[in-house]
């Protein structure tokens, strides 16, 4: 008789069920996976989301998820993104999006060349609202200039 870990089978589809795998707070840089949602594809989001978060968490990946005004986000350690993006690629549960508040240049420069497999799906926010991504600055600036 096979035994189901426990933790799955007290979560549900929605990320206020889910509970995190690890603690996030001994992780200084974190990055977070986005999954938005609209209304005519909110099951099917969030459906997607969970099967990325329980892969996440199966392979000993600390994670932490929440639905925000943005869609669906899970976080996980900033030097585990070009894997998780690349298990999620081989399973088509890529997120929209992937956020940063900050990174360091090796770690970004090694996420950037990640992302660029799946640019057409995936895409790279740096910073927050009201703080856009520094090399879009200066790219701007040199258009400009």
């Amino acid at each position: 008789m096979g035994h189901e870990p426990p933790y799955l089978s007290a979560w549900g589809l929605h990320t206020e069920q889910w509970r995190p795998v690890g603690s996030m707070s001994r992780i200084r840089d974190r990055a977070v996976l986005l999954w938005r949602v609209d209304a005519a594809t909110a099951s099917d989001v969030a459906l997607r989301a969970r099967r990325a978060y329980d892969r996440l968490g199966e392979l000993g990946v600390t994670v932490a998820a929440d639905t925000t005004r943005h869609g669906i986000e899970v976080t996980l350690p900033l030097d585990r993104v070009a894997l998780a993006l690349r298990i999620l690629a081989d399973r088509s549960i890529l997120p929209d999006a992937v956020l940063l508040t900050d990174a360091p240049a090796d770690q970004l420069r090694t996420l950037r060349r990640a992302i660029g497999g799946h640019r057409r799906t995936v895409e790279l926010v740096i910073g927050h609202e009201g703080s856009p991504d520094p090399i879009a600055e200066l790219q701007a600036r040199f258009r400009a200039g």
